[in-house]
């Protein structure tokens, strides 16, 4: 279900049908159904017990998850998978939530030649070195400035990564592993690494922290921890993994138009 409420998250983000709302007893609305501030409230307290750092962002994708929810589960309240209220309980709100989803949207078939293409994209972007690298990502400029003079002068890198940074691998000190790109670094060939970060990766050498960058989110400083020649993999060993990878891409355009659509039917408030 986590990727699932990341598509409803960002559909929520592109729809006109949220409005701001004032009430003390919920933190939204959906189609006149409130969503308790204890729920937020829980979900909050869970993310603070697994570290997660809290900010106005943090907040508002709680509260964005929840509204996702909800509205799939009314859903799923008027489908056929309700006729017997025993059965359509909170208790197994996730169980038939997900195979409401399952229902609208069936596994995509993926050819051969398709997984074959992507093979060949993914190699025609690689360059002859990888990278592995670490992270730490920050929303301010100035807090970000600190933070790298507090590594230079030897503050630890993976703390204060968990600590700090608001990327989803601060849980693990900032580690993203190895990724790889063309060299000279050209804008959209990167792979996925921001330029910027990947232009200073180009450049330095295992061990060296950059000076701040600014990221599309924000400003961000990296470590390089270990770079080497690329290893390029066989067929044959990643071709059930990028069969699954295309086939999970294809099924969440699919769940993208299916949100788009509940999300534009739906009479959405949000709390201050």
């Amino acid at each position: 279900m986590n990727a699932l409420l990341r598509l409803c998250l960002a559909a929520l983000l592109i729809s006109p049908t949220a409005q701001a709302a004032s009430t003390a007893r919920a933190v939204a609305q959906v189609n006149g159904v409130d969503i308790p501030r204890a729920a937020f409230d829980a979900e909050m307290s869970r993310l603070q017990s697994a570290g997660a750092t809290f900010d106005t962002a943090v907040a508002t994708a709680v509260r964005q998850r929840l509204i996702a929810r909800e509205l799939l589960w009314q859903k799923v309240r008027e489908s056929e998978a309700c006729n017997a209220p025993a059965v359509c309980d909170d208790t197994s709100r996730d169980a038939l939530i997900e195979a409401y989803v399952n229902r609208r949207v069936p596994v995509v078939e993926v050819t051969e030649h398709a997984v074959r293409a992507r093979y060949d994209d993914i190699l025609s972007r690689l360059g002859q070195r990888e990278f592995r690298f670490s992270l730490i990502g920050m929303d301010d400029a100035d807090a970000l400035h600190a933070l790298a003079n507090r590594i230079a002068a030897g503050a630890d890198f993976a703390r204060e990564a968990r600590t700090h940074s608001h990327l989803a691998s601060a849980a693990n000190g900032g580690e993203l592993g190895w990724h790889s790109f063309s060299e000279p670094v050209i804008d959209g060939r990167t792979n996925g690494v921001p330029a910027t970060i990947a232009q200073a990766l180009a450049g330095m050498q295992p061990g060296q922290v950059s000076p701040p960058l600014k990221a599309p989110d924000g400003w961000v400083v990296v470590r390089l921890d270990a770079a080497r020649p690329t290893l390029t993999p066989d067929y044959a060993a990643v071709r059930e993994t990028l069969r699954s990878l295309l086939a999970a891409q294809a099924r969440e355009a699919k769940l993208r138009e299916l949100i788009v659509d509940l999300l534009r039917h739906a009479r959405i408030t949000v709390g201050d």
